[in-house]
């Protein structure tokens, strides 16, 4: 099997025996400590590093090519915060969806649309905080926002007020989420640049 660590081929491993895990482990020395695994490719399949359960207990004997891709931090949190920014915008889509819906008396299908929409941006909040943990930063969304536009949200609902549904949606919850994609959009460009210009400096 031939392994590489980014570009770089390692060998002399003796992988005959082992699991595509038991091989990944030992490349951690070839691992620069200042980044992190982020994507396991087996045979031109690619996997997330951290979804272990999906190719680490693989025999290593039946593949024929695996390559560990790494990130600095910088960089990982600049590529985890496009992809928040990009799970706010298709949560912004739901969500104008929604109000159509509700605009059209098509309550159950608003409804749907926007118990879609709540999903997704629960789990956007939750990939931004693990996001804010990992690059340092502050968070671009916020729970306690959503928390208390959810308190109302739930309030029209019993009152089966779909005009007050529709409002929150289109003038609260909305513009909320344009905000938060565009805070988004702007963290990921500037952790991008600054992760540039570490890779740009030479080493002391």
């Amino acid at each position: 099997m031939r392994i590489f660590v980014n570009d770089r081929e390692i060998t002399g491993l003796d992988t005959a025996h082992a699991t595509l895990g038991e091989v990944a482990q030992a490349l951690e020395v070839y691992v620069d400590p200042r980044e992190v695994p982020t994507l396991v490719t087996v045979d031109g399949q690619p996997f997330s590093a951290g979804d272990e359960p999906s190719w680490a207990r693989r025999s290593a004997a039946a593949v024929s090519r695996l390559e560990l891709t790494t990130r600095s931090v910088p960089q990982l949190a600049a590529e985890l915060r496009d992809e928040v920014a990009a799970a706010l915008r298709c949560v912004a889509a739901k969500v104008e969806a929604a109000v159509q819906r509700f605009g059209r008396s098509d309550v159950r299908g608003g409804q749907q649309m926007l118990a879609t929409a709540i999903e997704e941006l629960r789990l956007t909040l939750v990939l931004d905080d693990q996001t804010a943990q990992l690059g340092g930063g502050g968070a671009v969304t916020s729970a306690a926002e959503v928390e208390a536009l959810a308190t109302e949200l739930l309030a029209v609902q019993d009152r089966r007020d779909v005009a007050a549904m529709r409002a929150l949606l289109a003038d609260r919850l909305l513009p909320l989420l344009c905000v938060w994609g565009e805070r988004a959009t702007a963290s990921a460009a500037d952790g991008g640049a600054s992760a540039a210009a570490r890779l740009a400096l030479p080493e002391p």
